[in-house]
Formats: structure tokens, sequence, C-alpha cells
């Protein structure tokens, strides 16, 4: 009688272990497919915006009126409403993100910038034109000025305690006024950005060029690679980043040989800048020491002579077994 009580009890705690699991599974397979659902709605309701031209680089004289056409795409589902506003910028980290800002700096650019519609409404998948105008003062400073458009989304009115998100997308406005301008840079730093490489791996190098002019540039480049016998081995172009005044751009260049490479390697950076084609150059070296292919060989080998040490008595009478000779000579 015990004992099938027992297995009755067994059977029970059995049923109400499987009804909580499927419980667990079906609320989690619940959860999950309203997870999924809202993802889907948060992503089909998502703002899209796409800018032409995102960077736009001019040259003027003083008392210049300069015309320009931008084009905004809106990517999403609904119709949005765009205003327009023209801010500076400063430079913020060294690989070319900037800070846009309503103070005056030393180039500033928006307070020249008139754009219109200054606000408008887009359509689901229109684009808008929006023209802007850049006038130049009388007076004005030679060298590089910079600033940018903001195109930023108001969100439409909504009753109760929500939070509403604009969105914005600003291209990079670039003028270059004629005049007594600064053309002077230095390298702030070349090196590789490690001592020791493996021969897998992409070598890479460092580029730091600062901007000590008043006018920005887009400097191009060289590294020559030299090995221990100082044979040039490969030639690589840098890439070309703008770099504006009192600031820093940061540019890495990868070394993909795909050939054995092994020992200690020079590297030789010249980089051509500014109208006058001026040319700065700097060095730096570094080490290749394949230790995916050497490591397993060494190992290899130390494991062979660590054997053979361990067992060089059985070793020694193999061969002389195998040499013919007695074991009692």
């Amino acid at each position: 009688m015990e004992r099938n009580y027992l297995l009755l009890t067994d059977k029970f705690n059995a049923a109400v272990i499987v009804a909580l699991l499927c419980l667990v599974f079906a609320l989690g397979l619940s959860v999950y497919r309203s997870f999924t659902a809202g993802a889907q709605q948060i992503d089909e309701d998502a703002i899209s915006l796409a800018i032409s031209p995102q960077l736009l680089e001019l040259s003027a004289n003083p008392g210049d009126s300069i015309d320009s056409t931008f084009r905004l795409t809106n990517g999403s589902a609904d119709s949005i409403e765009i205003e327009v506003v023209a801010r500076n910028f400063l430079p913020q980290g060294e690989d070319g993100a900037v800070e846009l800002t309503e103070e005056t700096t030393a180039f500033s650019l928006s307070q020249w910038i008139t754009v219109d519609p200054e606000q408008t409404t887009i359509a689901s998948r229109q684009t808008a034109d929006f023209k802007m105008n850049i006038t130049v003062p009388d007076n004005a400073e030679p060298g590089g000025h910079f600033g940018s458009l903001v195109f930023r989304t108001i969100p439409p009115e909504q009753a109760g305690d929500v939070a509403l998100v604009s969105q914005e997308i600003a291209p990079v406005i670039l003028v270059k006024i004629a005049g007594d301008v600064d053309e002077s840079a230095e390298i702030a730093s070349f090196r590789s950005l490690k001592n020791i490489w493996s021969n897998q791996d992409p070598i890479q190098f460092e580029t730091r060029v600062l901007n000590t002019g008043n006018v920005h540039f887009r400097p191009s480049g060289q590294i020559e690679i030299k090995n221990i016998f100082g044979n040039t081995v490969e030639r690589i172009e840098i890439d070309q980043r703008n770099v504006i005044p009192d600031a820093v751009r940061r540019v890495i260049t990868d070394w993909n040989e795909p050939g054995f490479r092994f020992g200690r390697y020079s590297a030789s950076l010249t980089v051509i800048y500014g109208e006058d084609n001026q040319i700065l150059t700097s060095e730096t070296s570094f080490t290749v020491f394949p230790y995916q292919t050497i490591a397993p060989i060494a190992a290899a080998v130390v494991f062979i002579g660590f054997m053979g040490w361990r067992f060089r008595e059985r070793i020694t009478l193999a061969l002389r077994v195998l040499s013919g000779k007695s074991t009692g000579e």
C-alpha cells in the first residue's frame, strides 16, 4: 500500500514538473514573440535620414557670394517635419569627429550662412532640396572657415509624459578664403602600433599630423618599408584625410603582406601637404617574429630532446641491437 502511494506521489510530482516546464516554455515563447514584434515595430517606425553631399569643400575670395544645394531624403514610412540651423564646429578627438557649437570660434562660418527653406515637411520616401548661400564679408579673415547645416526632425506633439526624440544629420562645410594663408604642419608622431608583430597579423602604422597653420589641408603620403638588409619590401599609400587648424588627425595604415616576414624592419614616412607640396618625414622600426610557426616547432624539438634524454639508455640499447652488436660485448 505504502509502495503504491509512493508511486502515485512520484507520478504526481513528475506531472507537476512537466506542467510547470510547459508553462515556463509557453510564457517564454510569448515574451519572445512580444519582444520580437515590438522590435519590428520600433524598426518600422524608425526615422531614416540621408544627406547629399555629406562633405562640401569650397574656395572663395572676400566679398564673394556662394550658392550650393543640399538634398535630404526621408527614408522612413511617415512624413517628417524638418528644420535647419547653421552651426560652427570644433574638432573632437583625432579621428575626424566634430562637436557642433553655437559659439563663435577662430574659424567660424555659420554667421555667413543662410538656407531656404528653414523649415519644411518631407513625405515618406521623398527628397527635398535646401538652397544654401554663403556670403563672405569683405574683411573676412584669410584661411579656413568651418561649419555645418544641422537638419533635425521636429517630433509631433503628443499628449502625456512622452519623451520626444529629435534626430539630426549634419554635413561638414569647409571654406578656404584666399589671402595671406599660412599652410604649416608637423608630424606629431609616427609609429608601429606594436614593437613585435606576428607573421600572420597585418602590421599597423599610426600617423598623427598636426595642423599648425590657419587653413585646412588633405595630406597625401607614403610609407616605405625596408628589411634588415636595407632592401625595400613594400610601399604603402596612406589614406588622405582633412586636417583642420589647431587639430591633430590620426590615420591608421595596414601592411597586409601575405609572404613570410621575419626580423627587424624599418619604416620611413613621407607626407606631402599644401598648395606648395611641402614635405614632412619621419621614421620608425619594428620586429616581425613568426611565433605561430616557430613555437610549435620549438615545442616539438624540446619534447623530442626531453624524450631522448629520458629514454637514452633504451635508445642506446636499441641502436646497438640494430647495428648488430651484442649486449654483452
